[in-house]
C-alpha cells in the first residue's frame, strides 16, 4: 500500500473490522486464535488481573459488529454501574480513532450501541435482573465479563444467552480470574472446560506488559510474596481450594507438576487394573504398575467411557481394556501381553459376568473393598502429599478429576456430581487401586542385586578366574564337589 497514510490504513483496518492488528498486543490477539480452534459453544477465559481482558473484549465485539451487517452482540457485565463507570470509557478510548462515518450512536436509556451497517452491541449487568433484558432475539456473539463476580451466572448463560445463538452458531464467551469464593458458579464453568481440555489459561507471565520487575512488586505488596493465596489466585490464575468440600486439598498446582510426569518402568515389577464401573456415570479403568524399589504405584494409562452414549457397551470396555493391555504390557521378549497381577472393580456382579463372557474368561476382575470410604480417601491423600502416586501425563481425565474432586454437601462420603456427567470418578478407580496393591509383595528375583554385580565382574577381563567360580557357585549354589 505505497503512498497511502497511516490514517487511511488504519481507516481501512476499521473498514474492514481488523481492529486486532493495531488495537492489541501478541497476548490478546492469543486470546481470538484460541477461540477460533474452540469448537465448544461456551468458551471460558481464565486470566489474572491486568491482562486488558475487558479491552479486548469490547475490541472483540465492535470488530464483530463491523465485519457483517445486522450482527448482534450481547455484552455482561457484573453490574449497570460497571457498564457505566468502566465499560463506557473504554469504549470511548477504544473508539477514538473511529472513522465518523462507522462511529456507533450509543443509545444510553437502552445501554445499546448501534452501528451504521444496523449491527448492535446490547449490554446488560447482573444485578438486580437486569440481564433479562437480553432475553429473546438472536445473537452472533455474547460475552460475560468478569464472570467471578456475576450474580445467577448459570442461569444468566443457559436461559438467557444460550437460547439466542441456536440458529447463529454463535459463541458464549466467559471471561476473569480465579473466585474468592469457591462455590462461586463461575467455578463450574471453569472446571468444565477444564474437563473438556479447552480452558484458556493467561497467568500475569504470560503478560507482555508486565516485567520481571513489575511481577515482584505486586506479589511484595502481599503479606505472603507469590506463595499468598490471594496473589496465586488473581496473578496465577489458581482455584485455591476450600478445605471444607474439598475431598483432595493436597492436589495443588505445585504437587501436580512434581507427581504428573513420565516414570521409568523397573525392570520387575506388579501389574494391576482397577475400575469404577458406571451406569449412568462414566466408567474408568486405570492401569498401573507397583514400583517396589522406589515405594510408588505408577498410573500409566487410563480408558473413559460413557454407557449413555451410542455403541458404547460392555463389549466394546472389552475390547478397549484388551487393547489398552497390548499396548501398555505386552512383553517384548515372548511377544506376550503380561497377565496384571490383580484386577479390582466395583460391585456389579452382572456386569463382571458379562465382561468375562466377552473376554472368553480372560478378564476377570475382583471386587474391591468399598467401605470406610473416608479413611480410603485419607489415605490417597497422604500417598499423593508423600508423592507415593505417580501419574503418566497421559490420564487426562484422572488428573482433572483429582484436581476438582469435591465432596458432596448433602451426602455423606459421596463425592459431588462433576460436569462431565461423572462423581469423579476416575478418583474412586484410583481409591480401589491403592487399596489392592500388595505393597510387601518384592516382585525381584531372588539374588537379582547379586545378578547385576555378577555380569560387571564376570565382563571384566581383569577379574581373578578363581573368583568368577566362586560367583557362579552362589548363584546357582552348586556345592565344592563339583569345582572346576
Amino acid at each position: 500500500m505505497a503512498g497511502i497514510s497511516k490514517t487511511d490504513a488504519r481507516n481501512e483496518l476499521w473498514k474492514r473490522g481488523a481492529l486486532h492488528t493495531f488495537k492489541l498486543d501478541e497476548n490478546q490477539k492469543g486470546f481470538e486464535e484460541k477461540i477460533k480452534n474452540t469448537k465448544d459453544k461456551v468458551v471460558v477465559i481464565l486470566c489474572s488481573r491486568r491482562q486488558g481482558k475487558t479491552y479486548w473484549a469490547l475490541t472483540h465485539s465492535i470488530a464483530t459488529c463491523l465485519k457483517a451487517p445486522n450482527v448482534i452482540v450481547k455484552f455482561v457485565a457484573p453490574t449497570k454501574n460497571m457498564l457505566r463507570d468502566i465499560i463506557e470509557p473504554l469504549m470511548i478510548q477504544i473508539l477514538e480513532d473511529c472513522p465518523d462515518e462507522l462511529r456507533p450512536q450509543y443509545l444510553k436509556n437502552r445501554t445499546t450501541y448501534k452501528f451504521t451497517n444496523g449491527s448492535m452491541l446490547q449490554m446488560a449487568g447482573t444485578d438486580n435482573g437486569h440481564a433479562e433484558k437480553l432475553r429473546g432475539g438472536f445473537a452472533h456473539l455474547c460475552i460475560v465479563d468478569e464472570g467471578q463476580t456475576c450474580n445467577d451466572l448459570t442461569n444468566t448463560i443457559r436461559s438467557i444467552l444460550i437460547p439466542t445463538t441456536a440458529t447463529t452458531g454463535g459463541k458464549i464467551i466467559i471471561l476473569g480470574t480465579a473466585p474468592e469464593d469457591t462455590e462461586h458458579e463461575f467455578n463450574f464453568f471453569i472446571e468444565d472446560a477444564d474437563l473438556k481440555g479447552n480452558l484458556i489459561k493467561k497467568t500475569i507471565y504470560k503478560n507482555p506488559r508486565m516485567t520481571k520487575e513489575i511481577i515482584e512488586d505486586i506479589a511484595a505488596s502481599y503479606p505472603g510474596g507469590k506463595n499468598d493465596p490471594a496473589f496465586r489466585r488473581e496473578y496465577l490464575c489458581e482455584i485455591i481450594k476450600n478445605e471444607k468440600y474439598s475431598a483432595l486439598p493436597e492436589f495443588t498446582e505445585q504437587l501436580e507438576k512434581e507427581i504428573v510426569k513420565d516414570w521409568k518402568r523397573p525392570p520387575f515389577y506388579d501389574y494391576y487394573e482397577s475400575m469404577d464401573l458406571g451406569g449412568k456415570d462414566l466408567t474408568v479403568v486405570l492401569f498401573a504398575y507397583f514400583d517396589f524399589r522406589n515405594a510408588v504405584v505408577v498410573i500409566e494409562d487410563e480408558i473413559i467411557m460413557n454407557f449413555q452414549e451410542k455403541d458404547q457397551h460392555i463389549k466394546t470396555l472389552v475390547k478397549n481394556i484388551q487393547d489398552k493391555e497390548r499396548e501398555r504390557f505386552s512383553d517384548p521378549l515372548v511377544h506376550e501381553v503380561r497377565e496384571p497381577y490383580l484386577r479390582v472393580s466395583d460391585l456389579d456382579y452382572i456386569a463382571l459376568k458379562e465382561i468375562r463372557e466377552h473376554s472368553y474368561n480372560k478378564i476377570n476382575f475382583m471386587t474391591t473393598k468399598k467401605d470406610e470410604k473416608e479413611v480410603a480417601v485419607n489415605n490417597l491423600r497422604i500417598m499423593l502429599n508423600n508423592k507415593r502416586i505417580i501419574i503418566n501425563p497421559r490420564c487426562s481425565t484422572l488428573i482433572k478429576h483429582l484436581r476438582n474432586v469435591k465432596w458432596n454437601k448433602n451426602r455423606k462420603n459421596v463425592f459431588a456430581r462433576s460436569p462431565d456427567f461423572g462423581h469423579y470418578d476416575a478418583v474412586d478407580a484410583l481409591i480401589y487401586l491403592v487399596r489392592s496393591v500388595v505393597y510387601g509383595k518384592n516382585p525381584y528375583p531372588a539374588h537379582y542385586d547379586l545378578n547385576q554385580k555378577d555380569l560387571v565382574l564376570l565382563g571384566n577381563n581383569n577379574q581373578p578366574k578363581d573368583n568368577a567360580v566362586e560367583i557362579f557357585r552362589a548363584i546357582f549354589k552348586v556345592g565344592k564337589k563339583y569345582g572346576r
